[in-house]
């Protein structure tokens, strides 16, 4: 319920989120695609996250929901695709009474990926948020990194990414920063055995709210963060980064800088879902902004002095609501995004690539299978031959099954 609520347009949509911050198939212009097997799931898919390994074949990863007695819980699974789909451990839920949601994944510095997630029981007023790392024969402990929060301390939002040094750095929302008016967005350092959680926050103005940040790092280290700022139906979409040379520095010299005033097309309005990817080519930032009513999804890329658009709306159709945008980078720095349109029970995965001067969209329509099929929780990689590889939930029958296509450099 709380789902379609924070999806859903006008005054139900800001009230949860003040609440809970191998087929042939003709590609069209975007090039040939394949339709791959789907993921080995046995029950209702939920959510998906993709990223590479070092050989720069996929890795998918997602969030099925499992009978459990007379519960059902969210549990974790991986798999690598390789001409078929190779299992990557078991469950990876650290608690497999617990239910598994916020996923994402991200490639670290040897190539290798990382999942990060959070972890609860539902019932319990602890919230942990957990990252592992697969070092080609199996998966870190998730709780060697966990921090753990009250659940009402915890924001309900946070993003991670890998430093140059192979150690997570975690962007975490903090409803309880001494002095601030409301939440902070505050950069966690980890600091060998333990997370530096003493940090000064990344907002504008600790009179301002800030919440649902996102994180990158690119190829020469730099760390950045994305948040948005203001209440939750006037925010803007901020960015603000911090240098190799800061990273390791004492505390006092982790200065973060912003990059430019806000992204908006317009300011001071209901924005949501910020994603950030950064490649030897500079730094792109996509995020979904009402239009009339309606969430439509924007690309900018920071040419170094400024931010400079990426077209217009992604929407395929302006007056339909875009939702969960992912956002990764091509071999040659161009952004790829996926994300699904459309009202529940009727929504549509899409994907577009940009060609260095408009959007093309991959396979020429929808990704479903089958048009009439809804679909959830796209997701989008690069693999190793510059291939896009895209992953979303689609429903059959009386559950969603994990589908993936992949589209042709």
């Amino acid at each position: 319920m709380i789902r379609r609520l924070l999806f859903s347009p006008g005054p139900s949509r800001l009230l949860a989120l003040s609440l809970l911050l191998g087929v042939a198939l003709g590609g069209g212009a975007s090039g040939p695609a394949t339709l791959l097997k789907s993921a080995p799931s046995r029950y209702d898919a939920t959510m998906t996250a993709l990223t590479t390994d070092a050989t720069g074949a996929p890795i998918l990863a997602w969030v099925e929901i499992s009978p459990a007695g007379t519960q059902s819980i969210g549990h974790l699974h991986a798999a690598r695709w390789n001409g078929g789909w190779t299992a990557l451990g078991g469950t990876l839920n650290e608690n497999v009474l617990h239910n598994a949601w916020q996923l994402s994944a991200v490639r670290g510095p040897d190539a290798q990926p990382w999942l990060g997630w959070a972890e609860d029981a539902g019932t319990a007023h602890v919230d942990s948020y957990l990252m592992s790392r697969w070092d080609g024969h199996a998966w870190s402990d998730p709780s060697r990194y966990a921090v753990r929060r009250n659940l009402s301390d915890a924001g309900k939002s946070r993003a991670f990414t890998v430093t140059a040094s192979n150690v997570p750095y975690l962007t975490w929302t903090n409803i309880y920063y001494p002095g601030a008016f409301a939440q902070v967005v505050q950069p966690f350092y980890w600091q060998g055995r333990v997370w530096e959680q003493q940090t000064v926050p990344l907002n504008h103005s600790i009179g301002s709210a800030a919440f649902f940040p996102a994180a990158a790092r690119s190829p020469d280290g730099t760390l950045y963060t994305a948040w948005l700022e203001g209440d939750v139906a006037h925010s803007n979409v901020y960015v603000a980064q911090l240098g190799p040379a800061q990273i390791n520095a004492a505390q006092a010299d982790q200065r973060w800088t912003y990059l430019g005033g806000a992204l908006n097309v317009r300011p001071h309005t209901y924005t949501f879902a910020p994603q950030l990817a950064a490649g030897a080519d500079g730094l792109v930032a996509a995020w979904l902004e009402d239009v009339g009513g309606i969430d439509n999804l924007f690309v900018k890329r920071w040419n170094g002095s400024g931010w400079t658009s990426l077209g217009t709306s992604l929407n395929i159709n302006p007056k339909r609501l875009a939702e969960r945008p992912n956002l990764a980078l091509d071999e040659r720095g161009y952004p790829l995004l996926t994300w699904v349109e459309g009202v529940d029970g009727l929504r549509r995965a899409y994907a577009k690539r940009w060609n260095g001067q408009a959007w093309t969209l991959l396979g020429g329509g929808p990704l479903n299978t089958d048009a009439r099929h809804d679909a959830r929780s796209a997701s989008v990689t690069v693999d190793g031959e510059g291939r896009a590889v895209l992953a979303w939930c689609e429903q059959a029958g009386q559950r969603y099954r994990v589908m993936l296509r992949r589209f042709a450099r």
